[in-house]
């Protein structure tokens, strides 16, 4: 058995203004490397410091991360599998002025369709390359006898990314909203035999 942690990076100030960020790479704000020190000793408090910490490429994710690894004493292994799904045209506009400039997508979006804008990352896309990534990682902590691995990645490629785990189909709320700096937590049990046994914690 194999536990996967798959915690949501810290804030951004994009976060807190409400923008998408998607593929733009934005780092932790003062507030948000706060809260990346708050979740490393919850985590660790948690699991202990026996951890591997993967992270996506990003830097609201390797900030996150690296808090997390300075406190385990280890060092971060970035993964692009793990990034964010592109949000196409949309990064950088908050909400309502999606809402407002593109309505019938606006709506596609929150029916769990991907909305037909340029540049949008499809779900059955993210989901495949996101649950790649985390069978590789859990493989290879089973093959090495790593401890828990944690990964640090974002909201939409971490419920994508476990829906596909688990068999689940890929709606946005099909596995409700996960807080910046909470988690889930999965274990491999071999061959495709996920089981979700922690949802949302440290929220």
């Amino acid at each position: 058995m194999t536990s996967l942690v798959l915690l949501r990076h810290a804030r951004t100030d994009y976060n807190d203004e409400g923008r998408l960020q998607g593929s733009l790479d934005v780092p932790l704000g003062e507030d948000g490397i706060a809260q990346a020190a708050d979740v490393a000793a919850r985590v660790v408090g948690e699991y202990g410091t026996a951890l591997t910490v993967a992270s996506s490429p990003l830097q609201r994710a390797t900030g996150t991360a690296d808090a997390l690894a300075a406190l385990a004493g280890t060092a971060t292994r970035v993964d692009a599998r793990f990034t964010q799904r592109p949000y196409g045209v949309w990064e950088g506009h908050t909400w309502h002025e999606v809402r407002e400039s593109w309505p019938l997508e606006y709506v596609q979006r929150h029916e769990g369709l991907d909305p037909a804008i340029p540049g949008w990352g499809r779900s059955d896309d993210v989901a495949d390359r996101v649950a790649a990534g985390l069978r590789d990682a859990a493989a290879d902590a089973a093959r090495t006898g790593a401890g828990t691995v944690v990964i640090v990645s974002h909201g939409s490629a971490i419920m994508l990314g476990v829906a596909r785990l688990l068999g689940l189909p890929l709606t946005p709320s099909r596995l409700g909203y996960l807080p910046h700096g909470a988690w889930n937590e999965v274990r491999w049990h071999g061959g495709d035999d996920w089981r979700l046994r922690r949802y949302c914690a440290g929220a």
